[in-house]
Formats: C-alpha cells, sequence, structure tokens
C-alpha cells in the first residue's frame, strides 16, 4: 500500500501534464465545412451528385412516358392473335408402362 502511493505521488503530476497536452498537440483542430461550397472539393461533389440526380430524374421520366404507349400497342397486339380453345388432358394420366403396351 504504502509503496502504491510512493509511486502515485512521483508519477502522477507526470501523468496529469502529459494528459493534458496531449489533445491539444497530437490532435489537428480545423473546422470542417458542413455546406457545399466550403472548398473547391465539395462543389465538384455537389456538381457530380446534382448532375446525377438531374439525369436519373429525367430518365425515368422519359421511359415512364415512352412506355405507357408500347404497352397499348402490345396489349393490342396480344387480343389480336388467334386464341385456341383450351382442352383438358385426360383423367388419370396414363402411365409410361400403359403408352409402351
Amino acid at each position: 500500500m504504502f509503496s502504491c502511493r510512493v509511486a502515485w505521488q512521483r508519477c502522477g503530476p507526470l501523468a496529469r501534464r502529459a494528459a493534458y497536452r496531449l489533445p491539444r498537440e497530437a490532435v489537428q483542430r480545423r473546422q470542417m465545412s458542413s455546406l457545399p461550397g466550403g472548398s473547391g472539393q465539395n462543389i465538384v461533389y455537389t456538381l457530380l451528385c446534382g448532375g446525377a440526380f438531374v439525369g436519373a430524374v429525367s430518365y425515368a421520366y422519359v421511359t415512364v412516358s415512352t412506355d405507357g404507349a408500347r404497352y397499348n400497342e402490345r396489349v393490342a397486339q396480344i387480343k389480336a392473335r388467334p386464341k385456341t380453345e383450351w382442352v383438358p388432358k385426360p383423367w388419370p394420366p396414363k402411365s409410361r408402362d400403359d403408352e409402351e403396351v
């Protein structure tokens, strides 16, 4: 117990001084921009993301608006095909042994 107290009295002040100096010297303090335009790099990212968004929205609008007419044409083609009447298969199904005989 006595040796721990002696060690703390000798090393305590040194440890406290090192702990108080560490954040100021080791960590860089600089303000980061949170708004676009704070630096040239943020402007580039904003332009790239904005351009990609505008392109995606315009592509989606053109695709949806032109697919409506194509869909109606396709439905008309399917309805114009000749239809055959559905005939059910005989029940019970024949086994392979019966077909060979």
